[in-house]
């Protein structure tokens, strides 16, 4: 298992509905993250989970919209597996990034 962080300057949005249909998670400070695996076998599909409370899926390009609600408690992990190979597990700190507020 892999750890890293995170840095940078995450901006604040509102009135996001892209995000969610719920009004409260509709404002805040979203991070994207882009998954992709390399080096796979032709015929091997793997599959990735990123999560920061829940897992989120991916859309067809490997990006995930995650929404950071308290970057000294959360975490981002990302977890890429394939039958017949063993799963990586890396997960970011995020106390390093600075989020704007509203």
């Amino acid at each position: 298992m892999g750890s890293s962080g995170i840095t940078g300057t995450l901006k604040y949005v509102s009135d996001y509905t892209g995000f969610s249909s719920d009004t409260d998670l509709q404002h805040g400070n979203y991070i994207v993250i882009k998954s992709e695996v390399s080096g796979v076998p032709e015929g091997v599909t793997p599959t990735i989970t990123v999560k920061v409370t829940n897992p989120v899926t991916l859309d067809e390009d490997g990006i995930a919209i995650l929404r950071i609600a308290d970057k000294t408690t959360q975490t981002i992990t990302v977890v890429a597996s394939a039958t017949g190979y063993e799963s990586v597990t890396k997960v970011f700190n995020l106390s390093d990034l600075t989020c704007e507020e509203s």
